[in-house]
Parts: C-alpha cells; structure tokens; sequence
C-alpha cells in the first residue's frame, strides 16, 4: 500500500474512532440515565413488565457499550498497524488485504480468504 493510501486510511479511521467515541459517550450518558430513572422510581411498585423491559434496555445498553469499546480497540490497533507499516497485509498469509475490504472494514486484519476460514473454525 502506498503512503497516500495510508494516509487516506488513517484519516478514515481517525474520523471512524471520533464518532466510535461520541457514540459509547452517548451511550454512557443514557445508561447513567436509566440508573439515575430507576433509583428515584424506587418509592412505588412498577409492574413486572415495565422493570422487564427496563432491564432489557438497560441490557441492550451495555451490549452496545461493549461492543463499541471492542471496535474502538480493533481502530486503535489498526492506527497502531499504520504506524508500524503493517497495516492492509493479512496477520494470517501475510497477503495484502484488497482495498475494497478495507474501505468496508477499516480494522481488517485479516483478508477475506482467512477471515472465512476463521469463523468456519469457530463455528465448529
């Protein structure tokens, strides 16, 4: 990959992790919000079904959380490959990974040959 290639990608990916960011900040915020709702709901009985789907959303919450840290961590680790000059060549064959995967997935470390051969071990 040349140095205009990897420039365009580490801006993507800059930009990628700023919203990645504000977005689990967000969802920091609503589940501080859903404690803060539960706390002061405390002096009355809620039906079963409202505390159901509170604990349901409050769950939904720290999925999302999660998974938004995850793949904050998979862009940092994908700035980190650029700057070390690894970055778009597949940690399993050593291949490039072809532009239009990385347009797609900007922390793909592994190419689309050994990222199938991946799953299908994990699924079995």
């Amino acid at each position: 990959m040349n140095k205009k290639d990897l420039q365009r990608f580490k801006k993507l990916i800059e930009d990628e992790r700023r919203r990645v960011v504000q977005r689990i900040g967000m969802i920091e915020e609503e589940i501080q919000g859903m404690a803060a709702s539960q706390s002061g709901n405390q002096s009355y009985s809620n039906h079963m079904a409202d505390i159901g789907s509170d604990a349901m959303e409050q769950e939904q919450a720290f999925l999302h959380a999660s998974q938004g840290t995850d793949y904050l961590m998979a862009l940092e680790d994908a700035l980190r490959r650029i700057e070390k000059g690894t970055y778009g060549i597949c940690e399993e064959c050593e291949e490039k990974i072809p532009v239009r995967r990385l347009e797609a997935f900007l922390a793909a470390r592994l190419c689309i040959k050994c990222q199938s051969k991946a799953e299908r071990l994990q699924r079995s």
